[in-house]
């Protein structure tokens, strides 16, 4: 039944899609997106998470320990390189619970091997497709706030380590293949409603952070206009209707994302304010009728807003818009 909605809802937001990129929504889409993100249909109760490890904790730790090492110590660069099937144990122990595992650990690890240039052309690729495979990216999505989040924010977070390694290495993934990738992000935020920050005694969930980052690194990939516009679509339309405030500096990372994807060229800043048109139409415009889902809405809006504004490089007609937003 869960695979069956996710289906669906990536079948709608795919639709959507080839629409948009026909030109036949170009007005339309964020109102389009915004239906489809409110007419989602969340579960009332939560099942048992289990948590995505593999293998022994004990020996998990010591290659990360080791691998960590080799890096502080910069060895030889052929040496440090991870062989498949060390690099894929990482990633399938990355829905850890255990912050020192999977934040401190894991994601340093494998940060520190695209930073230093040592993952390989051929480990992109299937490190993407484990990472956005249903089981990974849509974990108990549809299920009230659970700490499967953690594993699937941290896969989002990791694809956006192995799209800049796909910009550092000359571009080895395909449109198609990168495509593919963004796609399946633009469906896992729309699902995503667990929007907590920092969670004592787990880590970061900071989903979407971690889906500002990934915004990030497709504004200098190699996908076209329309592909580039829908997933900045899907982003702002989450963000638009979150139902709980970013307190954690979301605002900030979704605003820098958004203004590398608007600065690119003139059309993308237009196209940015037309998602802002939507924006007040389409979420409480009365505190006194709509109580908290009202402030949490507006506050989540005026933070972005004011991100924008300290940029020294905004878009005139960016500011141009946000100057004539009344106060409410």
């Amino acid at each position: 039944m869960v695979v069956s909605k996710i289906n669906e809802v990536r079948d709608q937001l795919h639709r959507l899609y080839q629409s948009f990129e026909m030109g036949e929504a170009f007005d339309t889409l964020p109102d389009q997106m915004t239906d489809l993100k409110l007419s989602l249909v969340y579960a009332a109760r939560r099942t048992k998470v289990v948590p995505r490890t593999e293998g022994a904790v004990e020996d998990l730790q010591a290659l990360l320990k080791k691998v960590s090492v080799d890096l502080i110590n910069d060895e030889n660069e052929d040496e440090n390189k991870v062989d498949d099937e060390t690099l894929m144990l990482l990633l399938k122990n990355s829905g850890s619970l255990n912050e020192a595992i999977r934040d401190r650990g894991i994601f340093f690890v494998v940060s520190g091997l695209m930073n230093r240039g040592l993952l390989q052309d051929e480990q992109i690729w299937p490190a993407l497709q484990y990472l956005t495979s249903d089981e990974v990216l849509y974990d108990h999505i549809l299920e009230p706030e659970n700490d499967a989040v953690f594993g699937r924010s941290m896969a989002v977070l990791l694809c956006s380590v192995f799209l800049v390694a796909d910009q550092i290495h000359g571009r080895v993934l395909t449109r198609e293949q990168y495509w593919s990738v963004i796609e399946k992000i633009a469906c896992y935020i729309l699902l995503e409603q667990d929007a907590r920050g920092y969670v004592p005694n787990y880590g970061w969930a900071h989903a979407f952070t971690h889906v500002g980052n990934v915004l990030s690194a497709m504004a200098d990939s190699q996908l076209t206009r329309a592909q580039k516009l829908f997933f900045m679509t899907s982003v702002m339309v989450a963000y638009q209707q979150s139902t709980q405030s970013f307190s954690f500096g979301e605002d900030q990372r979704i605003a820098n994302a958004t203004l590398e994807v608007a600065t690119k060229e003139p059309f993308y800043a237009k196209y940015l304010v037309r998602i802002f048109q939507v924006w007040p139409q389409r979420t409480p415009t009365d505190p006194r009728v709509s109580g908290v889902d009202f402030w949490v809405k507006w506050y989540n809006r005026t933070h972005y807003f004011l991100n924008l504004m300290v940029v020294p490089d905004i878009p005139q007609v960016l500011v141009d818009f946000i100057k004539k937003l009344p106060e409410y």
